[in-house]
């Protein structure tokens, strides 16, 4: 009698799968292998992704997980997380498109790429020396890989103390680095530690952000600019290719914000309403200051004018 499926063993034995390109390719040699490992769980929830209709327009699979979310599925820390994300981003396995303040961003998988010379090593893989013992083996394989094998297990293993002093990432030191070499206000600063995840999602140079802000700082105020900073770090959808050209850009939308609520408001015109007789004697009066002079019959009629209205005025 043949031995019945458990539901236990099948658990144990489901795997998941790791590309070989990984490990031939130069393009993916370098990755971590807590990013390798990243990859290949992700690729293997894709089907939670379909079951969730996690697909857009085209078609295209996509994840909605946040750094927290990915910390456990990944069973890693938050600075971890952005440390894979960043490696996968870099190697084009890994694209993420932010969609606005309200919602989560979504994250692409992307396929990994191989040359031929990958399919060669991966067909036809180099074979051990025969002459190596299996001691020699051994000690190769610890002398090769001890350093990195420890380096990689400390870094996965979110228990560590050591790796819970990695709040201060590898962005934020930078930050913290150009404060003292340079006299970049604090205001700007705290923007750039705040926005410090951003700015290791998208691979922003801080130097870049400081270059621009002391080549613009006379076209702005101190809080002007950082206000057009902080906007830029968290309101532009979608990855900032240059955060050079991004800024520039708000900067100019600043001034002319500026601009329009500096325009000086019109008052209305006040018109004061001149009696009739009363402008006829300023125009006469005018006549005789330019030397202008009235015959005696235009004299005559004209005081005879000025009686009559001044009687109808003392009539009413």
């Amino acid at each position: 009698m043949t031995g019945k499926y458990n539901i236990r063993e099948e658990a144990a034995q489901r795997f998941y799968r790791l590309p070989k390109v990984f490990f031939t390719n130069e393009r993916y040699k370098k990755l971590s292998n807590d990013a390798k490992i990243a990859f290949a769980i992700l690729q293997d929830r894709l089907d939670l992704s379909i079951k969730n209709d996690w697909f857009d327009e085209e078609g295209n699979i996509y994840f909605l997980y946040g750094n927290q979310q990915l910390s456990d599925i990944l069973n890693c820390s938050k600075p971890t997380v952005i440390k894979i994300k960043k490696e996968l981003h870099q190697a084009e396995l890994l694209e993420e498109k932010r969609m606005g303040l309200s919602q989560s961003n979504r994250l692409y998988l992307l396929k990994p790429v191989a040359e031929i010379s990958d399919v060669k090593q991966i067909e036809e893989p180099e074979k051990e020396p025969e002459t190596l013992g299996a001691q020699q083996k051994l000690k190769y394989l610890t002398s090769r890989n001890q350093n990195s094998l420890l380096q990689e297990v400390k870094n996965f293993n979110t228990n560590d103390t050591d790796l819970n002093k990695t709040d201060f990432s590898e962005t934020e030191i930078k930050i913290n680095q150009l404060r003292e070499k340079t006299d970049l206000p604090e205001v700007i600063v705290q923007v750039l530690i705040k926005n410090k995840e951003r700015l290791m999602d998208d691979a922003i140079e801080v130097q870049d952000v400081a270059n621009h802000y002391f080549a613009h700082q006379e076209v702005l105020t101190l809080h002007q600019y950082a206000d057009a900073l902080q906007y830029s770090l968290e309101r532009t959808p979608g990855r900032i290719k240059s955060i050079t050209a991004r800024l520039t850009k708000a900067v100019e939308d600043k001034k002319k914000w500026l601009g329009i609520q500096t325009q000086p408001t019109r008052k209305p015109v006040r018109t004061e309403m001149v009696p009739d007789w009363l402008h006829q004697a300023k125009t006469q009066d005018e006549a005789q200051e330019t030397g202008e002079t009235l015959s005696p019959e235009e004299l005559a009629a004209e005081k005879e004018k000025m009686l009559l209205k001044l009687a109808k005025r003392k009539s009413k």
